[in-house]
C-alpha cells in the first residue's frame, strides 16, 4: 500500500462581522502519495485534535470528518463543525495556547489513521480579533475602570460576569444580544435606558425621581408603619425634611426606676413610659403616657450604641426606624432657621426665635398667659401651625423618677456636647421659643425622628 501524506494549504479563521462569537476554522489540505501523485476523487476519513502546549500536549478538542477530495486532491471542513469525540471547540480558552493542530487521516475513508502531521497555530485570529477589543471605540473592556464614549444601548440588565452570547469573548462586549458585565463601567455618553418593565430592568433617574414625589405624598397623607412594632406615625414636610409628628413608641424592653438609674450609671440603655415603674412591656405599652406621649428614653438608648454626630443629615439611626434617623444638633438648627424666616414665629415676624407655638400641640400644654408662649390660646392661627403637634411629655430624672409632664417637652439629639451630657430641643408652657441646651445624658427624654 502506498504511503500518503497531507499538504497543509490553508487554516483561516473567519471574524463574523455579527455579535455571534465564530465557533469553526476553515481548514484545507491537499492528499498526495508517496510518489507525489495527488489522491483524487476519494473519500478520505480524518481526524483533527487541538493540543494544547506543545506538539505532543494533551488534547483540550478531538473531532472527525469524513470527505472526499476534488479533482485536484483538496479537502475542505471547517475545524469545529465535525463529530466531536472530546471537548467543545467554543469552550477553548485561546488565550492559554501555543496550541497545536494535530491531523489524521485514514485513505479508505474509516478510522484506521495512517497519516499524521501536527503544526502550531502561530495565531488564532478571532483571539487577536478580541485583544484588539481593548481599544477599539466600539468595545467595552470587562476588566478595568474605563470611560466609554458616545451613546451606548443597553437591552439587557448589566450585572454580574460576562455570560450569554458573549461568553468567549476575553477583552470586548457585544452591543447585541444578552449578556452581562463585571466591574465598574463609566460611561460619557448618553446612556439610554427604557422605562422598566422586567423585574430586573434598570430604570432613568427621572423615573425613580417620580416614584419618590409618589411615595412621599402618601406618605405625607398616610403616615408610615414601622415594621418593628406596627406602629403608625404621622409625618409632616418643613423645608427639605420630613419629621415624624408624633414621639417615637419603640419599646423593645422597660426599666423600673431603679432599673433606669443603674442603666445610667452604667451608660446602658435605659427606656421608659412616663410614670410606670416595672418592666413589664404589656404594661407599658396599656397606659395612656405610652400612647400619647411616647417613650422616653436616656441618650445611649436613643443612639443605639452610635457615635455622637453633628452631620446633617446626622447618620445615625439610633432608635429610629429604617429609613429614619435621629436628628443632630444641626439638622434642629436648620428646622428652626427654616420657620423663623418663613414666617412661623407667632407675631409673624422673620427675625428672633418665637416658633414655640407652632411646632407646639394646640392642647395638653398647661394653661398660660404670657403673649405668644406655648400655653397661651392667643394667635390661634399659629397653634400648631407646622404640624409638628409637639407634646409636653416630660422627663425621666437620673434616679428613674418622673417630672414635669404638662410643662416641658424634650427631645434628644444625636450631637453629644461632652463626654457626660448631649444636645437637646426643648418647649415649655410659659416660652414662645424653642430653645436648645445640653443635659445629662442619664435623663430620659422624648425622641422625633427625621427621614433619610
Amino acid at each position: 500500500m502506498k504511503r500518503l501524506f497531507t499538504l497543509l494549504i490553508a487554516v483561516v479563521l473567519t471574524v463574523s462581522v455579527f455579535a455571534q462569537a465564530p465557533q469553526k476554522m476553515s481548514y484545507q489540505a491537499v492528499i498526495r502519495n508517496s510518489s507525489d501523485a495527488l489522491v483524487t476523487n476519494t473519500q478520505i476519513g480524518m481526524q483533527i485534535s487541538i493540543l494544547q502546549g506543545s506538539a505532543s500536549g494533551t488534547a483540550v478538542y478531538v473531532e472527525t470528518h469524513t470527505r472526499t477530495t476534488n479533482v485536484n486532491g483538496l479537502v475542505s471542513l471547517e475545524i469545529g463543525g465535525g463529530s466531536v469525540v472530546m471537548g467543545s471547540f467554543s469552550g477553548i480558552n485561546w488565550s492559554a495556547g501555543p496550541y497545536f493542530l494535530k491531523t489524521e487521516v485514514d485513505p479508505a475513508g474509516g478510522t484506521s489513521y495512517s497519516i499524521t502531521g501536527t503544526s502550531q497555530l502561530l495565531s488564532v485570529p478571532y483571539a487577536l480579533h478580541s485583544k484588539n477589543a481593548e481599544t477599539a471605540s466600539d468595545a467595552v473592556k470587562l476588566t478595568g475602570d474605563q470611560t466609554v464614549g458616545g451613546v451606548k444601548t443597553f437591552n439587557s440588565t448589566i450585572i454580574g460576569n460576562i455570560s450569554g452570547n458573549a461568553a468567549t469573548v476575553t477583552n470586548g462586549v457585544y452591543t447585541t444580544g444578552n449578556q452581562t458585565i463585571d466591574g465598574n463601567k463609566t460611561f460619557t455618553g448618553t446612556t439610554t435606558v427604557q422605562t422598566p418593565v422586567n423585574a430586573t430592568d434598570a430604570t432613568t433617574k427621572a423615573y425613580v425621581d417620580a416614584l419618590l414625589i409618589r411615595i412621599e405624598a402618601l406618605e405625607l397623607y398616610n403616615g408610615f408603619t414601622d415594621s418593628r412594632d406596627g406602629n403608625n406615625y404621622k409625618v409632616v414636610k418643613l423645608g427639605d425634611q420630613i419629621w415624624m409628628a408624633e414621639n417615637l413608641k419603640y419599646l423593645p424592653v422597660v426599666h423600673s426606676n431603679a432599673e433606669f438609674a443603674t442603666q445610667g450609671n452604667n451608660s446602658q440603655a435605659g427606656y421608659g413610659v412616663y410614670g410606670y415603674n416595672g418592666s413589664d412591656i404589656a404594661t407599658a405599652k396599656s397606659q395612656t403616657n405610652y400612647s400619647t406621649y411616647g417613650v422616653l428614653y436616656n441618650w445611649w438608648a436613643a443612639m443605639d450604641g452610635a457615635g455622637s454626630s453633628n452631620s446633617n443629615p446626622s447618620g445615625v439611626q439610633g432608635v429610629c426606624p429604617t429609613g429614619w434617623h435621629l436628628p443632630s444638633d444641626d439638622e434642629w438648627t436648620t428646622l428652626a432657621n427654616y420657620l423663623i424666616a418663613n414666617g412661623y414665629n407667632y407675631d409673624g415676624t422673620t427675625t428672633g426665635n418665637k416658633i414655640g407655638k407652632a411646632l407646639a400641640s394646640a392642647s395638653g400644654w398647661t394653661s398660660s398667659s404670657t403673649a405668644g408662649a406655648v400655653g397661651n390660646t392667643d394667635y390661634p392661627s399659629k397653634r400648631n401651625a407646622t404640624g409638628f403637634t409637639a407634646l409636653p411629655g416630660g422627663y425621666r430624672n437620673d434616679d428613674g423618677a418622673f417630672s414635669t409632664i404638662g410643662y416641658y417637652g424634650y427631645w434628644w439629639s444625636a450631637t453629644e456636647y461632652g463626654a457626660t451630657s448631649a444636645w437637646y430641643r426643648g418647649l415649655f408652657y410659659n416660652f414662645s421659643n424653642v430653645y436648645m441646651s445640653s443635659y445629662n445624658k442619664k435623663y430620659g427624654f422624648s425622641v422625633r425622628c427625621v427621614r433619610d
